[in-house]
């Protein structure tokens, strides 16, 4: 039972620190490219969610709304890589 809390614990200070600007991989973007893309990520996946709950009747909506979860892990995967390496800490040159 201690295991399993420690899991849902862990989960959630993850996803917590996933939707932290100062800690997830887009800390070292600009401002507004940060905000443009937190709003374009929150928009895919708040579409994603609803083709996964909106229509469990049938499975083929189902089936697509698993394609729509698994591919916006990905998609966010993606983004912040390439902004974490677009980005990322540089040295300063004097």
């Amino acid at each position: 039972m201690f295991g399993l809390l420690k899991f849902i614990y862990s989960v959630f200070c993850a996803g917590k620190n996933l939707l932290d600007p100062n800690i997830n991989p887009l800390r070292h973007t600009p401002i507004y490219i940060r905000y443009f893309t937190s709003i374009v990520l929150g928009c895919f996946w708040s579409l994603a969610f609803g083709l996964y709950a909106g229509e469990l009747l049938t499975i083929g909506y189902n089936m697509i709304g698993h394609i729509a979860i698994i591919s916006m892990v990905f998609v966010t995967w993606f983004v912040f890589r390439s902004a974490e390496s677009a980005y990322g800490p540089r040295s300063k040159v004097c």
